[in-house]
């Protein structure tokens, strides 16, 4: 049995199916969780705890991604949804994928319950996981850092993969810093979730044109997407529901 289960394919073919029976509005999220509750306990009686925990953080994953799609959520939710992201990836990278995160701030708990639209952090973090750990030799590693200011909130996703040329790096910018809003979907852009430049021109509509992501780079070195948001808490959030 231990055999026959291959975890990459479960998770692979898990997250297609997920996504695009969501995306058809053709799933009950339920039966989603109770299938994968199902698996996990089948694990669990087969002695498989590493399948088990897989298995549990990819229900979580899925519950945070495809269900309660309010517009705002705290960066809590959004780290912890990072963290069940980062164990879901542990199992096909195993000690090659290292994760931290770092705040530069001395109160963390208010910091934390700061909002921002959500699903901003996991396209990012699966963008630096793909296109720089995962074409690195050897082990690389993955920080998110937070800083804020009295007006705004600065994620920075870096790794220390292969990183870009320049003319790679002006490209991506210019399109992040594209006045166009048109909706965009390629095959590229896409792969892994939703899209960075979507992500981007999101932020963009959400709270003006300086804020959003730009990504700074050196070859052979690593990538920074530094996210520029503004501080958002939930007295501000009632009083914009006010205004509606």
């Amino acid at each position: 049995f231990k055999e026959a289960l291959n975890i990459n394919e479960l998770i692979s073919t898990s997250k297609k199916q997920a996504e695009y029976l969501a995306l058809q509005n053709q799933i009950n999220p339920h039966f989603l969780y109770n299938t994968l509750e199902g698996i996990r306990g089948e694990a669990l009686h087969a002695g498989l705890d590493n399948v088990a925990k897989m298995t549990e953080a990819l229900a979580t994953f899925f519950r945070y991604t495809i269900s309660n799609m309010e517009q705002l959520v705290t960066l809590e939710d959004e780290l912890n949804n990072i963290e069940n992201y980062y164990i879901i990836q542990q199992y096909r990278f195993e000690d090659k994928l290292n994760f931290k995160i770092k705040m530069d701030a001395e109160d963390e708990k208010t910091i934390l319950k700061y909002r921002l639209p959500k699903l901003t952090l996991q396209p990012i973090v699966e963008n630096a996981v793909y296109h720089g750990i995962e074409r690195k030799i050897g082990e690389g590693h993955i920080l998110i850092k937070i800083k804020t200011t009295d007006k705004r909130l600065i994620i920075t996703v870096s790794d220390d993969g292969p990183g870009m040329k320049a003319e790679t790096l002006n490209e991506l910018n210019r399109k992040l810093n594209s006045i166009s809003f048109d909706y965009i979907r390629t095959d590229k852009e896409t792969k892994g979730g939703i899209a960075l430049v979507n992500v981007n021109r999101r932020i963009k509509l959400l709270f003006g044109e300086e804020y959003g992501i730009c990504i700074y780079s050196t070859f052979h070195v690593g990538t920074d997407a530094e996210i520029t948001l503004p501080v958002i808490i939930d007295s501000e959030i009632k009083k914009r529901e006010k205004a509606l």
